[in-house]
């Protein structure tokens, strides 16, 4: 298992993916607003900066793309495609997209038809890059490993990007059963803390996750790919994680 970091886009790009390659195993690389916009991304810069560490590509996570405005969406898909593009010129093989629920007046099953419309040309944008393309469940109604199972049904090759985090506000943490139902199609994980309401982006042990438990129900599905600390507190915070996490994760 590889923990890595991701790289601050409101700081320096190179600065950022300089400082993720020194401390972690690998970089959680997302290009957005408002220092790592992808269409203004330098290329080459960026290689020489990450040189041979893996990546994994992530995008801005309030892009509309569940909107029932199909113009909003389509700009969406503008924007996702832009950091496609970025993506599979840095040699990045995956990289994800967030649900989107963020106008919450729109009743549940419009709000996932929304949301496949944008999720299956999604999936084929990335897939003539040579691209994997995973959706990250957020808070709520695609957390809920019913509705999940739904979206993967229809869309066969969409992948799932797992934030432990995001499974634990308003109910109880899902993650056992989405790592159950869809070991198959996670391909990434994020990590952090929180107390049940809001992604308060935590140092593990702060919130209330029960990380024993969360850390053995994915370690038991066989999972050995790559885990980010999406903690935003600070970066003595994340080293501190990263020697918690790779103890706790060796002990299950």
């Amino acid at each position: 298992m590889l923990i890595g970091s991701m790289n601050n886009p409101n700081n320096n790009l190179l600065k950022e993916v300089k400082r993720v390659v020194r401390d972690f195993d690998f970089l959680d690389l997302t290009l957005e607003m408002p220092k790592a916009r992808p269409e203004k991304v330098n290329i080459r810069a960026l290689k020489a900066a990450i040189g041979k560490t893996p990546v994994v590509g992530h995008t801005a996570w309030y892009l509309p793309i569940g909107s029932p405005f199909k113009e909003l969406r389509v700009y969406a898909l503008d924007e996702l495609e832009k950091g496609a593009e970025a993506f599979e010129k840095l040699s990045v093989k995956t990289f994800n997209v967030h649900f989107d629920t963020s106008l919450g007046i729109i009743d549940h099953e419009h709000m996932i038809e929304f949301n496949l419309w944008s999720l299956k040309r999604l999936v084929s944008i990335a897939r003539k890059r040579g691209l994997d393309l995973m959706a990250e469940n957020t808070p709520g109604l695609f957390s809920n490993p019913n509705v999940l199972e739904k979206v993967f049904k229809k869309l066969p090759k969409l992948y799932l990007h797992l934030d432990v985090a995001h499974a634990n506000i308003g109910q109880k943490n899902t993650t056992p059963e989405l790592v159950k139902r869809f070991s198959k199609r996670i391909k990434h994980i994020h990590i952090s803390d929180n107390h049940g309401k809001e992604d308060e982006h935590l140092p593990l042990g702060k919130g209330s996750i029960d990380w024993n438990a969360m850390l053995s129900a994915v370690k038991k599905t066989g999972f050995d790919k790559t885990i980010t600390l999406e903690v935003f507190t600070n970066t003595k915070d994340l080293l501190i994680d990263k020697s918690k996490l790779r103890k706790m994760w060796d002990k299950i």
